[in-house]
């Protein structure tokens, strides 16, 4: 934590602390924290500490991190969201050299009231959490009961909403826990993607095969890439695969220029892995390697067997070596 963060987690601490002890006379029904200052609502408040910044990249847009400490660590999740999302925070508060500020995130699921202070484009303080009674009851109407202060937490911090929940069940998923659908939701797999992901021939994906998706950056567009590379329709996990090695277009051409047609998504992979390029596979057919196949390729390069190994050895009497024998011979460390 900075200086700046510091500071301000003790002023807002004793303000805070002020403020919930008038409140706690009030009420007269409180709990006090048995290893804090704070005096929190039973299964109704959920505190902990954000840190803000204004994105260098994306004007009118801020990074704001929540931070909740409990007996089982820190958990952190940040978000990026206009201004305009944090009620009551000015842009001329959250720029100035010093500022206390005040604001609300209002999501379905509750409310996270913030305080705290800004400094040229930076902040930090502590957030309270108020779930949202008619959200509760919504939820329940729709097989979502007895749902937790966390699940309520959870929920506001993924900005979940009944909307959604229905939407999923329009789609067909209409048997998922709350579990999934704060997944779903919180790796941004709205329906427009299940049915995008629907229309080309994948409708029967669960939430977690979608999120895979989402999280891979697979989607129709580049579904259409793959068959125009030549492959017929590939399940989701071949898709996946694919895209996180790189395989495109460009390097399908390149292999094609050296030899290889007809290969497989498996073959692919292999060559992109073991870095075999069409500058290696001329070099082995310029020694006398015409016939190399994309199997052969990857052994040479793993056993470093290239242009100048295959001239030594042949400077060394073994002009007619096939490249199996070349292998052994660099293993054993004949060649010298």
């Amino acid at each position: 934590m900075t200086k700046f963060q510091a500071a301000t987690g003790r002023l807002l601490l004793g303000r805070l602390a002020r403020i919930v002890a008038a409140f706690a006379i009030a009420v007269g029904a409180l709990a006090m924290v048995t290893y804090g200052v704070f005096v929190v609502i039973a299964q109704s408040e959920i505190k902990g500490q954000w840190t803000a910044e204004f994105s260098a990249k994306k004007s009118g847009r801020i990074q704001i991190t929540f931070i909740r400490r409990s007996e089982g660590g820190s958990n952190m999740m940040g978000e990026s969201l206009s201004l305009s999302e944090l009620q009551g925070l000015s842009p001329e508060a959250s720029n100035a050299s010093d500022a206390t500020v005040s604001f609300n995130i209002v999501r379905e699921a509750g409310t996270f009231a913030c305080e705290g202070a800004f400094r040229a484009g930076k902040g930090a303080g502590f957030w309270t959490f108020t779930p949202n009674g008619s959200f509760v009851s919504a939820m329940q109407s729709r097989g979502y009961g007895s749902l937790s202060d966390d699940d309520l937490l959870r929920a506001a911090m993924h900005n979940l909403t009944t909307k959604y929940i229905d939407e999923l069940k329009a789609a067909g998923y209409d048997k998922l826990t709350f579990e999934q659908v704060s997944r779903g939701v919180g790796h941004d797999v709205m329906v427009g993607f299940i049915r995008e992901m629907q229309s080309i021939g994948y409708s029967n994906l669960t939430m977690e095969e979608l999120i895979r998706a989402r999280n891979h950056e697979i989607d129709s567009q580049y579904a259409k890439e793959v068959q125009a590379m030549g492959f017929d329709r590939q399940p989701l996990e071949s898709l996946i695969r694919l895209r996180n090695h790189e395989i495109n277009r460009e390097f399908i051409d390149e292999m094609r220029s050296a030899g290889f047609e007809n290969l497989s998504v498996e073959q692919l992979i292999s060559l992109r892995n073991h870095e075999i390029t069409p500058a290696f596979i001329n070099e082995l057919k310029a020694e006398g390697f015409t016939n190399v196949s994309a199997e052969a390729a990857i052994r040479a390069k793993n056993h470093e067997v290239d242009r100048d190994f295959i001239q030594r050895a042949k400077a060394q009497g073994y002009a007619n070596a096939s490249l199996e024998e070349l292998i052994r011979l660099r293993n054993k460390g004949t060649i010298k």
